[in-house]
């Protein structure tokens, strides 16, 4: 028997951070277990007119599989891009929306169509919440990164590390911080190599990626703090979170490093972003949001936070441990639902 096959939407590999990576990785991963194989995808940012050329894929194509991730908030520009795309392929092809973040979205323009998706997937009890006060049969499964990811064994810790965000204004001053004391390590989420790219559409951002790093390092011109971190990016996943899991504790702004703290059980502190991602990960563990998540005005006394973090984390480690079980259960039984009959 052929397998059953899938067409991905919002491929977040293009992005090229360790965090989308991780997640397209464990998204096949969990397809292919169950016997199905991804016969396409549409890259993120890509819009409805890109569908004019997946033509041949889509024909082939079972099921729709779209990655929600942390795009559906706040009625965003990329929110009415999946938007668009989840309206158009639910008449043709039954739509799996799953890992998604939800919040704040204008209910009369996504009432509809979430009514025709066959399933929907909240990756936060949060946005499980709100998209069920609109009367969608949400469910609930943690972050596609906790299905399936490499555990570095314990091991000694030196100094502390500090990531970038989504928010520029944070990466500048952690970038700040971190120049200030050699005991803080900047980290970023970002590969530096663009081994994903959208052809011609990508040019623009391949100059940039190569120009402006170099002319920080070589002349000191300030260029946007996103391509100031490229200079500490890393582009091996499994050397990105051994060097994580060396410090003694680290101060994640982006969300997966985030997830990546609490897989590799690192004591850690947690910056806001652009939507209640952190916040609603925090409290599924069961966490306060304080001590655990931060201002940007805590960077100033920022190694002493983390020291505290390092000192407190075996009163929060099984909280963490009972959770990363749990994800991978949920997520497991995920799978089940949306390769099963529809």
């Amino acid at each position: 028997m052929p397998p059953s096959t899938y067409f991905l939407v919002n491929d977040t590999r293009y992005d090229n951070h360790h965090g989308g990576l991780a997640v397209i990785r464990n998204l096949h991963l969990g397809m292919e277990r169950r016997g199905w194989r991804c016969v396409g995808s549409l890259p993120v940012s890509a819009t409805v007119r890109r569908l004019g050329r997946q033509r041949r894929p889509l024909r082939a194509a079972q099921r729709i599989i779209v990655n929600g991730e942390g795009t559906l908030h706040h009625d965003s520009r990329n929110a009415g891009r999946l938007l668009a795309l989840c309206d158009t392929l639910a008449r043709t092809h039954p739509v799996c929306l799953v890992n998604a973040v939800w919040q704040d979205n204008d209910a009369a323009r996504w009432q509809p169509v979430l009514e025709r998706l066959a399933r929907v997937y909240a990756r936060d009890r949060r946005s499980q919440r709100q998209l069920q006060a609109l009367g969608t049969a949400a469910g609930y499964a943690p972050d596609l990164t906790f299905y399936d990811y490499p555990r570095f064994a314990p091991r000694a810790r030196t100094g502390y590390g500090c990531t970038d965000s989504v928010l520029s204004a944070w990466t500048r001053a952690a970038l700040r911080a971190c120049a200030r004391d050699a005991e803080l390590h900047f980290h970023t989420l970002f590969t530096g190599d663009l081994r994903h790219v959208r052809g011609v559409r990508d040019w623009s951002k391949r100059v940039k990626y190569r120009l402006y790093p170099w002319l920080r390092k070589n002349t000191g011109l300030r260029i946007p703090p996103r391509y100031q971190a490229l200079l500490h990016a890393e582009k091996d996943f499994a050397t990105f979170l051994e060097t994580m899991a060396s410090r003694q504790a680290v101060c994640v702004a982006r969300y997966h490093g985030l997830c990546f703290a609490l897989q590799q059980q690192i004591p850690f502190l947690a910056a806001a972003s652009n939507s209640h991602k952190s916040e609603a990960l925090l409290e599924e563990i069961g966490l306060p949001l304080e001590p655990y998540l931060i201002k940007p005005a805590d960077l100033d006394h920022l190694k002493d936070r983390l020291a505290r973090a390092a000192r407190d984390y075996p009163l929060i480690e099984p909280a963490i441990a009972a959770f990363n079980r749990a994800a991978q259960t949920r997520l497991e039984q995920m799978f089940d639902d949306i390769t099963g009959a529809l």
